[in-house]
């Protein structure tokens, strides 16, 4: 007789069959979620072509948003799983800033709004994936590795979702028996068609008045798929990486491959206390010596002094916060040591204090002098951000309670964010240079420059119209009437070439075929106040540009012309 084969039931056997099945379920799984993903992304990436199109500044961004946080609604359903309240709380402040970009037309606020809109989806497909890696993790480096997860899951696209995860053998016979032999089909034929189609018409005239193509442009047709493409592959990334990070590997802790001892963080934080406390000392000199001290030690004016050092401490408070963080986390395990730290590190974030209040007054004495622009302005709130990090570091890390300065760090930031939203870098630069001309109206040269203010932003436009439309100051010599002449007649044709009935602004929305898509409340605002006073702005510009060709030496009209 032939032996009979037995059942093995050992243990290890079936444990080895119950791992074969759940992995044959989790495939399953994965392919299930990943073909819901594809149309979802497609979808959205026809949506991005239709809604954003003509620009992202404008109200098409923030209704893409919205239907992309519906799809995130609809295949978490899908996936029997809910949201959690960090995942949608990230949901609403991508829509939120998302919408910013329509309210306000100031380019700078509407970049930052845009990199928010991106951040807070990232977060999303974090807090989606697994809400312990998310913004309240134990550990920041733990986001940190979610994070860049998320950006390769991104970066992969479409790809692994088409030809891999949706891929699984035991779920595709659907698709294989109807699905796919239409597809190959249609691929096989429409070639063949297009191919002799074009050939026949081109050889019989009477062929070619019965049977006509369409008349498609390439160009227009290739700028719709690229762009429908690359948002189809970014959505299909980012679902992928919120709805089957387990097919993309599970968070791995990280630990760093250098510890610091007692004597390494005593020389790096003590050599830092010392030369933070050197040049503080050195800021008491012109805080109380004023100018007669500066002329004496430096030979510089306090407007010269003003012009230079404060990006410098910009970068300096940059970098020490993280040196702070990463010396933190790289301490041996010890307590004693831990203490150090913070015996080490809060003389440092006092120092840090009174650089950022050095460097906020300089830059005000430096507004003082030169006026107020955007680029001095956003400089001056990273400062003030970089101080409310720096107060939180303090109650956070330096007390073992670092699990929560991540989370204050970000939200702090997103409010200053928010709050700049409402009040306008653009139209506090207007205000505050225009308070500056009238504080020294008195002066022998105009203080106010109208060229600049005409460069801002939508929202700024009623402020410099305001003064542009002021009469102008007379001087007694020729070079400055010059001067005063140019700076009108560069700001009344700066205003009507940007906000004017024939302005850029105007043309944009009229050159496109849904100028819904494109409307910004800030842009509606300084083109109604632009229409509003149109001749006003036109007489100004005569007037100011005609003097300019009269005072002008020969030869340099050119520049009024």
């Amino acid at each position: 007789m032939l032996p009979t084969r037995t059942h093995d039931s050992s243990p290890a056997s079936t444990q080895a069959a119950e791992d074969a099945l759940e992995g044959t379920e989790r495939r399953t799984h994965v392919a299930v979620m990943a073909r819901a993903i594809l149309p979802h992304a497609l979808l959205l990436g026809v949506a991005a072509d239709l809604l954003l199109r003509d620009g992202l500044a404008g109200l098409g961004l923030p209704v893409w948003i919205a239907l992309l946080a519906l799809t995130a609604l609809a295949l978490a359903w899908t996936d029997g799983r809910r949201l959690s309240s960090e995942a949608a709380g990230w949901l609403v402040t991508a829509l939120l800033f998302a919408s910013a970009m329509a309210w306000r037309a100031a380019e700078g606020l509407q970049v930052f709004d845009f990199l928010a809109t991106l951040f807070a989806l990232g977060m999303t497909a974090i807090a989606i994936a697994d809400r312990r890696a998310a913004l309240f993790a134990p550990r920041m480096r733990d986001t940190a590795v979610a994070a860049v997860r998320t950006v390769a899951s991104i970066a992969g696209g479409i790809v692994p979702l088409a030809l891999r995860d949706a891929a699984f053998a035991d779920t595709r016979g659907e698709f294989d028996g109807r699905v796919r032999p239409v597809m190959r089909a249609v691929m096989i034929a429409l070639p063949l068609l297009l191919l002799f189609g074009s050939l026949l018409r081109s050889a019989d005239p009477v062929f070619a008045s019965l049977v006509a193509f369409p008349d498609i442009d390439v160009d227009v047709v290739a700028s719709h798929f690229v762009l429908g493409g690359f948002f189809a592959w970014i959505v299909a990334g980012w679902a992928r990486a919120a709805l089957l990070r387990p097919s993309i590997g599970a968070p791995v802790a990280i630990e760093l491959p250098v510890r610091l001892g007692r004597l390494d963080l005593t020389a790096a934080l003590g050599t830092l206390n010392a030369l933070f406390a050197l040049y503080v000392l050195t800021q008491l000199g012109w805080f109380f010596g004023g100018e007669r001290f500066l002329q004496a030690r430096t030979g510089l004016t306090a407007a010269e002094y003003a012009r230079q050092g404060f990006f410098q401490m910009v970068w300096v408070v940059l970098l020490v916060l993280p040196l702070l963080l990463a010396s933190r986390a790289m301490l041996r395990r010890d307590r004693s040591l831990e203490r150090r730290h913070t015996a080490l590190a809060t003389p440092l974030l006092v120092l840090l204090g009174l650089m950022v209040a050095s460097a906020v007054l300089r830059m005000r004495l430096y507004v003082h002098y030169y006026g107020l622009t955007l680029e001095r302005f956003y400089p001056l709130v990273l400062m003030g951000w970089l101080a409310i990090v720096l107060l939180w570091l303090g109650l956070t890390v330096l007390r073992a309670r670092d699990r929560h300065f991540a989370a204050g760090a970000v939200i702090s930031a997103l409010v200053v964010l928010g709050m700049l939203n409402i009040v306008v870098p653009d139209v506090i630069v207007a205000r505050v240079n225009v308070a500056r001309a009238q504080r020294q109206a008195d002066a022998a040269e105009p203080t106010l420059d109208l060229r600049h203010l005409a460069t801002l932003g939508g929202e700024a436009v009623p402020i410099t119209l305001t003064a542009l439309l002021e009469p102008a100051k007379e001087p007694g010599d020729s070079a400055s009437a010059l001067r005063i002449a140019r700076d009108r007649c560069g700001a009344a044709r700066t205003l009507l070439g940007r906000w004017g009935p024939s302005g850029r602004e105007l043309a944009r929305h009229e050159s496109s075929d849904a100028p819904w898509r494109l409307w910004n409340a800030g842009v509606v605002g300084a083109v109604r106040a632009a229409r509003d006073h149109h001749r006003a702005l036109l007489s100004v510009q005569h007037d100011a540009c005609a003097r300019v060709r009269a005072l002008a030496p020969a030869g340099t009209t050119a520049r009024a012309r």
